[in-house]
């Protein structure tokens, strides 16, 4: 087998969580359809998804080290063996399929096993399951998209792909004294003190991450993005003060041993539109950054909030050294040690929304048409209490997995989210 690379410090981190068994995948699913009804069948897809590997390099990598090192490599695999790859089911059941990948370990990386699976559900929905160590979360994307044009173009794909390399998320001085001052300030005046988090972390690694579909349909997502625009806000900065106003009313009917003052949120950001040419949207790499914030409780949408949200995501693209990920390059020989110190603590996220977009389909001829897409992703252990993950869907609606890890919030507490939710969407659009 051939070494490629060294993995880069956040390629390291979450390799590291996943094999402490603290986090899964990030997925993608999406519908195939042709007027004749044509199922998905190994005749049809292998050599597709063949082409898909070709086309980008990671698809075709595996881990090699030990977790106790820093020096995990990626290795090339001389073969892939897609009957152990990808799976049929009988099954139509989505939501049920997405639960399954998040809480069974992704043991992708082992022997001569690549670091992704695919599942066919029986109404033709592609599941694409990747470890996070990978790719960002873009990556699912670009698989679904060079899947279409590989079922679409049987010349797909038209050249190998290039090398892959890791960005540099270093901290500027004032950013390390800023991250050594929430550390250690006294817990009373530490930001995240009265922030609501959800439930501590659990004690031990019990990975149990539960979902929950939610759509909204052409009509209501068009309307959200005219009025979005008409008050210089986005969809994503939107549906980022929608969730605080949400979190706010089911939190105050939810009471709690602290009285929460705001809550902590994040929102990864891509960098591939500034990170240079080996960056481009139609590639697998790993180009992210975040944006947190602890917005303080409240009921009462404000479009001026929300196109101040609009603002800072769009500044956060030009502050990549100044991202909080770049303190993983300090810890990056004690990551286990880290992570396994976390069990028990309160959370340093409460609600986590990741958005790739509107899922685009390439504009290749053929007789497959694509839509009904959705991405999710795990990392419910330790990380937020509360994920929604949101994509645009070609036929022109929103599709959300919302998912949490079992025990980070009530039941009751996630029934009265969705429901607020839905109610918060509409009442924006009235």
């Amino acid at each position: 087998m051939a070494r490629l690379r060294e993995l880069g410090n956040l390629e390291k981190f979450h390799a590291t969580k996943n094999f402490l068994g603290m986090d899964t995948c990030i997925t993608m699913s999406a519908r195939y359809t042709n007027a004749e009804g044509t199922p998905l069948t190994k005749e049809i897809l292998f050599p597709a998804i063949r082409a898909v590997i070709e086309t980008h390099a990671m698809l075709g990598v595996r881990f090699d080290g030990k977790l106790e090192s820093p020096d995990l490599v990626f290795f090339r695999l001389p073969s892939i063996d897609l009957s152990r790859v990808v799976t049929f089911s009988d099954s139509d059941d989505l939501q049920g399929a997405l639960e399954k990948w998040f809480t069974r370990r992704f043991e992708g990386g082992e022997e001569d096993m690549p670091l992704w699976r695919v599942e066919v559900l029986s109404d033709n929905t592609v599941i694409f399951a990747m470890h996070h160590g990978m790719g960002d979360g873009h990556c699912p994307v670009v698989f679904h998209q060079s899947l279409f044009r590989a079922l679409q173009d049987p010349s797909y794909p038209p050249s190998a792909a290039a090398a892959v390399t890791a960005i540099d998320v270093r901290l500027s001085f004032w950013k390390i004294l800023s991250v050594l001052y929430h550390a250690l300030m006294p817990r009373p005046w530490n930001r995240g003190t009265y922030a609501w988090t959800g439930n501590f972390i659990p004690p031990t690694a019990t990975l149990n991450t539960r979902v929950r579909l939610l759509t909204f349909d052409s009509t209501e997502a068009d309307k959200l993005s005219r009025i979005a625009r008409s008050h210089d806000a986005t969809v994503s900065s939107a549906l980022y003060e929608l969730t605080v106003n949400t979190l706010s009313r089911v939190i105050a009917r939810h009471p709690a041993p602290v009285r929460y003052k705001t809550i902590a949120m994040s929102f990864p950001i891509s960098l591939r539109s500034i990170a240079g040419p080996d960056a481009t949207p139609d590639v697998f790499c790993y180009y992210p950054a975040s944006y947190g914030a602890f917005p303080a409780l409240h009921a009462d949408f404000s479009w001026d909030t929300a196109a101040w949200v609009a603002v800072r995501l769009r500044e956060q693209k030009h502050r990549l050294h100044e991202t909080e990920m770049g303190i993983l390059g300090w810890l990056v020989n004690n990551y286990p040690g880290v992570l396994k110190g976390l069990f028990g603590t309160k959370r340093t996220e409460g609600f986590r929304i990741s958005n790739p977009g509107r899922f685009v389909v390439p504009n290749v001829e053929g007789k497959w048409d694509v839509g009904n897409v959705f991405f999710g992703q795990c990392d419910s252990l330790v990380g937020p209490a509360m994920t929604m993950n949101v994509l645009g869907d070609p036929k022109g609606g929103i599709n959300i997995v919302l998912s949490w890890g079992e025990g980070n919030v009530d039941e009751a507490f996630v029934g009265d989210f969705i429901e607020t939710l839905r109610e918060g969407f509409l009442g924006v659009l009235a």
